[in-house]
């Protein structure tokens, strides 16, 4: 059946590895992978600090913050 598909022979498969690893890289790419990667970086956390800041505003947060800072009509009931 893999002959109807194509004449590839297994050896050909593994060609691509048998020629050994890629010569290394220069100064200058290795800096651009590194810019590329901090600033892929930045976009993500960017994305994921704007999607948590999406999914907190839907909380009800008025009478969190109503106990947090304590209002001022609950602070003259406790006086009373």
């Amino acid at each position: 059946m893999a002959e109807e598909e194509g004449d590839v022979d297994e050896g050909d498969v593994f060609l691509a590895f048998a020629q050994g690893p890629s010569p290394p890289r220069g100064p200058i790419r290795r800096t651009l992978d590194k810019a590329f990667f901090f600033l892929l970086a930045l976009f993500l956390m960017l994305l994921m600090l704007e999607a948590t800041y999406k999914l907190l505003w839907l909380l009800p947060w008025a009478p969190f913050g109503d106990w947090l800072l304590g209002t001022p009509q609950k602070e003259e009931e406790l006086e009373l």
